[in-house]
């Protein structure tokens, strides 16, 4: 009796202290690719006025010529967007050895760029991309454990021949929500024992990327690799500024650039 009474409090106190993974998981439903387009090609039209010269009141033979004045306004931004970008963990069999246990930047690779070209991706294309990308990293960096901002996009000019994209450094909340609104998915870099996810392998992972979705009012929308339970996950604005950070083998995580890939 004492041991069964023993075992049921041990079963309370674990399901007392186990989070719930709907608090970390976004509501926002995915937004249809065609009203993405909308989105992208309103603020396109908006920048390409914003970058033309402005027209001016000009004087001419004594007559005032007023020269057609186009009235431009900012686009407001969606409250949420949600894109619909694949999901897989990067141990897709939940076999965490190697090299799944550090595919972290290509499977969030992966995920966002056949997001781009608007394939649907299985889950044993999805592995041997995997496999693909560790190959190229072993031929070309002799190594594929970590890789920084930079090297993640030679992966994808070299691995993918895909090179539409920018490195953006220091970048704020509105850059980040302007880009997802445009239909662009992110690939980020993360000091991963920052970032508030109870479903990470205490402490966290030390170096992680992530592939960023969408926003709402007050987190971005991430698919998270990094755990089985990491599609629509959720950092606060808050927590995902804070903890990113480019890796680089001479200095601390902490220390690492604050930069990321926009994929266009």
């Amino acid at each position: 009796m004492k041991k069964l009474t023993a075992l049921f409090i041990t079963l309370l106190f674990l399901s007392a202290c186990t989070p719930s993974e709907a608090d970390f998981k976004s509501t926002v439903q995915p937004t249809a690719r065609d009203d993405v387009a909308l989105a992208a090609n309103a603020m396109q039209a908006i920048d390409k006025l914003m970058d033309e010269p402005e027209k001016e009141v000009k004087e001419e033979k004594s007559e005032v010529v007023v020269e057609e004045v186009v009235e431009i306004k900012e686009v407001e931004l969606p409250s949420q967007i949600n894109l619909a970008i694949p999901f897989y963990s990067q141990a897709p069999d939940a076999d965490w050895g190697m090299p799944w246990q550090e595919a972290c930047e290509e499977a969030s690779l992966i995920l966002a760029y056949y997001y781009t070209q608007n394939k649907p991706l299985t889950k044993e294309e999805f592995k041997q991309h995997v496999w693909g990308l560790v190959e190229w990293q072993e031929e070309h960096y002799k190594d594929y454990i970590h890789t920084s901002t930079e090297q993640n996009a030679e992966m994808l000019r070299g691995y993918f021949k895909y090179d539409n994209f920018e490195i953006v450094d220091d970048p704020t909340i509105e850059d980040m929500k302007r880009a997802l609104a445009a239909g662009y998915p992110i690939v980020a870099p993360f000091a991963g024992r920052v970032l508030v996810n109870p479903f990470f392998t205490a402490p966290g992972p030390y170096y992680h990327v992530i592939a960023i979705k969408g926003y709402d009012e007050k987190n971005f929308i991430t698919n998270d690799v990094g755990t089985r339970r990491g599609e629509n996950f959720i950092y606060s604005y808050e927590n995902t500024m804070s903890a990113l950070h480019d890796y680089d083998p001479d200095k601390d995580i902490l220390e690492g650039a604050k930069n990321m890939i926009i994929m266009k």
